[in-house]
């Protein structure tokens, strides 16, 4: 049996479904529409925060283990060695008093107070230091404990840059970040479902005539269901269309550069845009699927 036939009648009933009924297709869409752009902005928000945290996370990740000043070269390539073959270690580098203290001027503004030092002959008070960049943040902390004991570092109160607070810190803002988002994308795609089947279920309702006639002459609920299937899917993905240009026009407005808004590029834009699309045509069908299957009474 050929399909096509069928699929282009349910296509043109569902279209007419639409337009006979441009008011409750029109309310409908522009709920969806709001519930998917909320769901958008919670995702690129909950992204972008994702991201910050996880740059934080892979600068706590690095611990600096500050050297004595007697410490020979020798020495040193000792301990950068026996600590840089962990298996937690991705990586390990050297960094001498010089690199240290343009790194401060960078980073803390204090060139100027370090050039006052060293013209008065106090010198270069920043020490030198082992940089030991981990894979897993956890580990920091083992490996702190692991070398703050050792005779060739500092002998100052803080031989490492390891401080206890950050990393758990950073692990519970990251946690508390996921868990959000997903209950917000979770709570919205709840009310989008929702006003799909309340609004298939009235558009149901005053069809329910011609319903009547039809299950009269034979058709199946089948038959009866699939236009309003497809209507769902219809005006879930024209919102999630609606959605998507709005969310890209805000982005490019408050963007630069190559990316959009809050740091988001342009392959996650597509994957967001995608995903409401998706989102949106499985909302219409399952939300139509629900409402029409009461009002059939099946």
């Amino acid at each position: 049996m050929n399909p096509i036939p069928a699929l282009k009648f349910v296509g043109r009933v569902a279209l007419q479904n639409i337009l006979r009924n441009r008011g409750i297709a029109l309310a409908s869409v522009l709920t969806i529409t709001l519930t998917l752009l909320g769901a958008g902005v919670a995702v690129v928000v909950v992204h972008a925060l994702d991201g910050v945290l996880h740059t934080e996370e892979s600068q706590a990740s690095v611990l600096k283990v500050f050297m004595a000043d007697h410490v020979g070269f020798a020495s040193e390539v000792n301990l950068e060695q026996t600590l840089g073959h962990q298996t937690a270690v991705a990586k390990a580098t050297f960094e001498n008093k010089d690199q240290a203290a343009q790194q401060a001027g960078s980073s803390l503004g204090l060139t100027q107070a370090i050039n006052l030092l060293e013209k008065s002959g106090a010198g270069n008070p920043l020490p030198a230091s082992l940089n030991f960049h981990l894979r897993n943040i956890k580990a920091v902390s083992e490996l702190n404990r692991e070398v703050r004991t050792s005779a060739l570092l500092d002998s100052g109160p803080h031989p490492t840059d390891y401080n206890a607070d950050v990393i758990p810190r950073l692990e519970r803002y990251i946690f508390v970040a996921q868990l959000g988002g997903g209950l917000v994308v979770g709570v919205v795609g709840a009310v989008a479902l929702v006003i799909i089947t309340i609004s298939v279920r009235t558009a149901a309702y005053v069809r329910r005539q011609e319903i009547e006639i039809m299950k009269l002459v034979g058709a199946t609920d089948w038959f009866v269901r699939w236009p309003f299937v497809v209507e769902g899917v219809i005006v879930g993905v024209i919102s999630a269309l609606v959605a998507s240009v709005i969310l890209l026009g805000v982005g490019v407005g408050f963007g630069g550069g190559h990316s959009l808004a809050l740091g988001v590029g342009v392959r996650f834009a597509a994957l967001i845009v995608l995903c409401l699309i998706v989102a949106g045509g499985a909302l219409g069908s399952v939300g139509s699927f629900v409402g029409v299957r009461r009002s059939l009474g099946t």
